[in-house]
């Protein structure tokens, strides 16, 4: 790999799904060694967040280069990319292009499939996003997803206004991101559950909100019954704070209806925390029942107006009766929880850290690098 370049292309310094999702690629292949760079294809993202500016001093180029280069883009994106190259002089064309898109339903869009087509190859960050990529017939690389937040001093639970005594569950949702997908109503209604059967335990929901005004609950009504129970924080947090409220936290919990991968509960796992989540779609990939707390589910039709391009697609509908069975009196049980969260730290390193995802981009990358050389050497553009 050292005389081939190895550039992630996308959205290095966005504070969201799309963000995360390269960043992770980056310091998963810098873990093993490799020196990736990375490149900001639209450069529209504010740069504010302290871990983001470190990865732009290590690694970012003010100019594309030739080589192997990684798109962290979706099939919507495609046209776009294509005429940011050109109004830069730079194409496709010039080196060996990877896409790695995001879904969350079990088909790939078919509208968005050919864009996805113009690459050299797709890599799947799940296997169910493999599936549904095959499902539209674009055949991938499986290289999965690292999930690992790195030890580091930081902020204390109270810095977040929640009991020291508490057990606290933890909730991320988007409402920019199709709020039926993230499905917090139904955490809602269990942590409602669990206080009715419990009225005196210790115990708080901690909610991380990214609210667009369109989408947004009214969180009078939502919260009607447990309001002095739960904690909103709905302001733009920076990596540094969210990975702090994610280790003042015991227990994450996410009832989704879909997740391309499910990343919050894979980096709580990273951090020891115990993990709540449907037994469905792509965390499945790092969670099991021996290591987390997987919540059955059927599946259903996708709602009118649920999710883009959902028509004839289905999703989970997981059961808040099993969620309930799963968690309820969890707090009064240490040794359960001390060893549950032990080996949830270690399947997440194991099934999806930094050097089991870097191993496998080594792994393909060396496999690129080593075709090119041969066409290079019989002359084949």
């Amino acid at each position: 790999m050292n005389s081939v370049p190895l550039t992630f292309v996308g959205h290095p310094f966005a504070s969201t799904g799309v963000g995360e999702k390269i960043r992770a690629d980056v310091r998963a292949a810098a873990a093993i060694h490799l020196q990736p760079l990375i490149y900001d294809i639209f450069g529209y993202s504010p740069r504010t967040d302290r871990d983001h500016l470190e990865l732009a001093r290590r690694f970012e180029t003010p100019k594309l280069p030739g080589g192997i280069r990684v798109f962290h883009i979706n099939g919507d994106e495609v046209e776009a990319v294509e005429q940011v190259l050109a109004s830069r002089g730079e194409s496709l064309s010039d080196g060996y292009n990877v896409v790695v898109p995001a879904w969350e339903l079990p088909r790939y869009p078919e509208r968005w499939a050919a864009a996805l087509r113009r690459f050299d190859e797709i890599w799947a960050i799940s296997h169910f996003i493999a599936d549904s990529l095959k499902a539209a017939d674009l055949p991938s690389v499986y290289i999965g997803h690292s999930v690992e937040l790195e030890p580091r001093a930081l902020l204390p639970r109270r810095s977040f206004g929640l009991r020291e005594s508490a057990f606290v569950f933890l909730h991320f949702f988007d409402t920019t991101s199709y709020v039926a997908r993230k499905n917090p109503q139904a955490v809602l209604e269990l942590f409602r559950r669990l206080r009715r059967a419990n009225p005196l335990a210790d115990i708080q929901l901690a909610l991380k909100v990214k609210t667009a005004d369109a989408g947004a609950p009214n969180w009078k009504i939502a919260l009607e019954g447990i309001a002095s129970d739960v904690v909103l924080f709905d302001t733009v947090f920076t990596s540094y704070q969210t990975q702090s409220l994610i280790a003042a936290c015991d227990c994450f919990v996410s009832l989704h209806r879909a997740e391309g991968l499910g990343r919050g509960l894979g980096e709580a796992m990273s951090m020891g925390r115990i993990a709540l989540g449907t037994n469905w779609s792509g965390n499945t990939d790092f969670m099991t029942k021996d290591d987390s707390l997987l919540v059955d589910a059927s599946l259903i039709p996708v709602g009118e107006g649920e999710y883009p391009e959902s028509a004839g697609q289905h999703w989970a509908d997981p059961d808040i009766d099993h969620a309930f069975s799963l968690v309820n009196g969890i707090w009064d049980n240490p040794d359960f929880r001390e060893r549950l969260g032990a080996r949830a730290r270690t399947a997440a390193l194991v099934r999806a850290g930094h050097r089991t995802v870097g191993k496998r981009i080594l792994d393909r990358t060396n496999e690129i690098a080593e075709m090119l050389r041969r066409s290079w050497r019989h002359g084949i553009s």
